[in-house]
């Protein structure tokens, strides 16, 4: 899906905050500019969704509610929710900064290190799940940059409106607001939209299995009592409800039951477990775009799982690149509004992704076997290494040491000499030492005497 950008701002904007809140006000303030009501997130089934994509995409009525609603409800979905957070953590592990001419620009670094930040980028990711994000810009008491993440079911996309109520169908233009910032596709319902369907079957399937459980699964009691004795009956009631919550079938003991259970409970059971770990993988795929690196099955190999890794690190760097749009071509105008100068800049990340430790030093030998010189700096940052306090010293020390045994090693031999003190002339030397030499010493033995 290709991400597509669009930043509404006011051509002469009101010098105005957006207030959310409850319809509980104190005495003194005034009403909030979106009044909050509390998200329906239970009792969905696939007919409210349909119904809900059909709202959503309407035309010139467009309305969210209902579907925003139900994404809440799926994000209690605990496998969700856990592969959403994976992927948001893949794009604020690396940090950003703001260079110019490649020098870090301390003012807006200052604000980059902030927590209002991390928290910003994820909300960017997470416009592709909404379908949009809608977020204002403003200065706290102490001059630094703050952000406010508007309700998404109190803003119509489509006529660019703030809804002061969810159900509102018209509301202000948001042009009267200062520093916004929209972020997706007007008409796009994200992948939530995609997602809901698995996350119902699986709810459902998840519900019924339970209901397996708790029938088959607790052994059933048995009461008999004679027919005409009432009181007996009451006792018998009374004393099963006291044991326990499990069943219980009290009937009297001219009467007869019958229990008659499932043929195959193992393979019931079985087919519950398959038909969620499918919707889970499902919405992995979906999701991080792999299911080997949050789920390992029997049949994962290594190799399949560095694939299926590989596939995550593409799309966390796809959402990076994302986040570097935002802020280069649609948020450096709110910046120079909130007084930053961000004229002949950029942003970038300070540092790139982690490469594995094994693999890069492999690299590294590899360049130094080509002749290639490489710092002793870049090797201390990119391996973690502390560097030396007396690192100097110890570099010297190196040096002279490999100086000392190459001098040894390239001195000239000494001249061998004979009983005279004469150079030997080696060409003399006779066969039989020869070939001493080739065989190297021997150790003495006192068996047959050598011809040699």
């Amino acid at each position: 899906m290709k991400k597509t950008l669009k930043n509404k701002r006011a051509t002469k904007p009101t010098e105005k905050r957006i207030t959310q809140g409850g319809m509980a006000v104190l005495p003194g303030q005034r009403q909030p500019d979106v009044v909050l009501q509390m998200p329906e997130v239970f009792y969905f089934d696939m007919n409210a969704y349909m119904n809900s994509v059909k709202s959503a995409k309407s035309i010139d009525y467009s309305n969210r509610v209902r579907l925003y609603d139900m994404y809440d409800s799926a994000s209690l979905d605990l496998h969700l929710s856990g592969v959403i957070a994976k992927r948001l953590r893949g794009v604020t592990k690396i940090p950003i900064e703001f260079q110019r001419n490649g020098e870090p620009d301390d003012a807006i670094n200052a604000q980059l290190r902030s927590p209002w930040f991390k928290e910003f980028r994820k909300d960017v990711v997470m416009s592709e799940f909404w379908g949009y994000t809608l977020v204002q810009f403003f200065l706290d008491d102490e001059g630094n940059i703050r952000y406010e993440l508007i309700n998404r079911k109190h803003y119509d996309p489509i006529h660019r409106k703030l809804l002061k109520y969810q159900g509102d169908m018209d509301g202000l233009p948001i042009e009267m607001f200062p520093n916004m910032l929209f972020i997706g596709k007007e008409r796009e319902l994200g992948i939530f939209a995609e997602l809901l369907p698995a996350v119902l079957y699986k709810r459902g399937d998840m519900s019924d299995w339970a209901r397996f459980c708790n029938i088959f699964g607790m052994p059933i009691r048995e009461y008999t009592y004679d027919a005409g004795d009432e009181e007996a009956r009451k006792r018998l009631i009374i004393d099963a409800k006291r044991q326990g919550a499990n069943a219980v079938y009290i009937h009297p003991k001219e009467s007869e039951l019958h229990l008659i259970e499932a043929g195959n409970k193992t393979g019931s059971s079985d087919l519950y477990k398959t038909f969620a770990d499918y919707w889970d993988s499902k919405i992995s795929i979906r999701v991080l775009g792999n299911t080997l690196t949050t789920d390992a099955k029997e049949t994962g190999t290594q190799a399949l799982g560095n694939v299926h890794k590989e596939e995550e690190d593409e799309m966390n760097a796809d959402d990076r690149d994302f986040i570097l749009d935002v802020l280069n071509y649609y948020m450096r105008p709110i910046f120079s509004d909130l007084g930053f100068n961000v004229d002949g800049g950029e942003f970038v990340y300070a540092k790139k992704d982690k490469i594995n430790p094994s693999q890069h030093i492999d690299i590294v030998q590899k360049l130094s076997s080509m002749g290639l010189p490489i710092s002793d700096d870049y090797l201390y940052e990119t391996f973690c290494v502390e560097k030396p306090e007396n690192y100097d010293q110890m570099k010297a020390e190196k040096e002279a040491e490999k100086a000392a045994i190459r001098e040894q090693l390239n001195a000239p031999k000494g001249k061998e000499e004979d009983e005279e003190g004469k150079p030997k002339d080696k060409s003399k030397t006779s066969f039989k030492q020869r070939l001493k030499g080739f065989f190297g010493i021997a150790p003495e033995t006192d068996g047959a005497d050598s011809d040699f």
